[in-house]
């Protein structure tokens, strides 16, 4: 059950990423299906090196939510020239 609810919010997220507009909200919604993949692997493959699998995707999907963080910092203090 549990993997078809983070189902759901990866489709719904991943079409919010299509729709959108904005760079900052698509980084976001390509974050969140980061993490989501990390949880379906450890819902799905139940064995204790699926668990480290999904510990180290989400490790690196943590790695790339800091990226992104530090990506949107510095486009709300870029200075765009005209």
């Amino acid at each position: 059950m549990y993997v078809e609810i983070i189902g759901i919010i990866v489709i719904f997220v991943a079409l919010r990423a299509l729709i959108t507009q904005n760079r900052a909200e698509r980084l976001l919604y390509i974050n969140v299906i980061g993490f989501c993949v990390s949880a379906i692997i450890a819902l799905v493959i139940d064995t204790p090196f699926a668990l480290m699998v999904a510990a180290a995707f989400f490790i690196c999907s943590t790695i790339s939510a800091n990226a992104i963080a530090y990506t949107l910092k510095r486009l709300d203090e870029e200075i765009l020239l005209e």
